[in-house]
């Protein structure tokens, strides 16, 4: 193998769970002498920076960055990490989870193969106190009942309601009705192959996970893509950007590759887990950060970019109690959205009833 493969892990108090993160990297398949291990610690106070300093002593491929001040996000050390990397391809891992140990091997020869930007396979959404294990959503049929005969999928929801309800009504609801591309909806894929996004816009209807993505250099670099300063979103940013400008993307569906973990304890906290005004204030200006990049593409594109996440945020501010003055702020947002994202009626309707439902808050309130 003449290439290298940069992988990049942001770390900040990452606890008892990084050794396991670092592990499914240095074990891979591929070897790891031809990986380049990048862990950037953004001044943990755990032990987690003494942690990545064993392994960068004990393994060539592992180097630890140390931040000299706590950024409070993922984006910083994320594009500390990309800076400093020197791979050909580029992949990042958030260290709390894991990679399958032949990912490295399985998405390098996909994007290879194929001469692709990049590439991307399925991952397992893994609740690790309720014991059970999610497939992530795809819009194509699968055979991971074949390719995994040893494991137990549930459909990936994210409202909580009934598998069938969300199969069968809510799903089509929110992520809207098929649109027909390259490739056939009525029977099982195993890999997409597209040379644009505007080939196949159903592909960004699948979670915006920069951690199940092998991204080639050229991409990331000549197109100067960096994850935007959202504390939630900057994901969602970075791979919806690198969806739009790659030169050929490559979807393996029935593919494993990475293990997500909920770990819902109290005494488990992350950003994520943590819901507070900041968090769906910057993830409202991630939508409309995504929304301005979609322009001048389809307006198919332009709404399944966003509108599938807006019922996911509507979810997250009914679920989370706000004052009022935090309900006003979070108006505003959704205000300046709707003011730029108005490509049909669907979509109108959609915003209009976000800002209704704060209104309605906003006005009940005693505060």
């Amino acid at each position: 193998m003449n290439d290298k493969i940069s992988i990049i892990l942001p770390i900040f108090n990452v606890g008892d769970h990084l050794r396991g993160g670092i592990d499914s990297l240095v074990n891979q398949t591929i070897g790891n002498e031809n990986l380049e291990i990048i862990m950037v610690n953004d001044c943990s106070t755990d032990g987690s920076d003494k942690i990545i300093d064993e392994y960068a002593e004990n393994y060539d491929c592992c180097i630890a960055i140390h931040h000299e001040k706590n950024s409070g996000a993922a984006y910083t050390p994320r594009n500390t990490g990309i800076e400093a990397s020197t791979g050909d391809y580029i992949m990042f891992l958030d260290p709390d989870d894991r990679y399958t140990l032949d990912s490295c091997e399985t998405l390098y020869r996909a994007v290879k193969a194929n001469n692709a930007q990049m590439a991307f396979g399925r991952f397992r959404r893994i609740f690790e106190y309720g014991g059970t294990v999610q497939k992530s959503y795809s819009p194509y049929m699968d055979s991971l009942e074949q390719a995994y005969p040893n494991e137990t999928f549930e459909t990936e929801n994210f409202i909580n309601v009934p598998d069938f309800i969300w199969d069968n009504v809510l799903e089509s609801i929110i992520y809207g009705k098929t649109i027909e591309g390259t490739y056939p909806r009525n029977s099982p894929l195993d890999t997409i192959h597209v040379d644009s996004i505007e080939q196949e816009p159903d592909i960004l209807k699948m979670h915006p996970s920069v951690w199940s993505k092998i991204y080639r250099r050229d991409l990331i670099m000549d197109n100067d893509i960096r994850f935007q300063p959202y504390v939630s979103g900057d994901d969602m940013a970075f791979a919806l950007e690198t969806l739009l400008k790659a030169d050929g993307i490559v979807f393996l569906n029935n593919f494993m590759c990475y293990d997500y973990y909920i770990r819902d304890l109290p005494s488990d906290k992350s950003i994520t887990n943590n819901v507070n005004v900041r968090l769906l204030d910057e993830l409202m200006e991630s939508y409309i950060y995504c929304r301005k990049c979609t322009e001048g593409y389809s307006k198919e594109i332009q709404n399944i970019s966003v509108n599938p996440h807006l019922l996911h945020w509507m979810y997250t501010w009914k679920n989370s109690p706000f004052t009022k003055e935090e309900n006003k702020l979070l108006l505003s947002k959704v205000n300046k959205l709707k003011k730029i994202h108005k490509t049909d009626t669907k979509t109108k309707w959609l915003l209009s009833s976000m800002t209704t439902a704060i209104e309605t808050k906003i006005y009940t309130s005693k505060e």
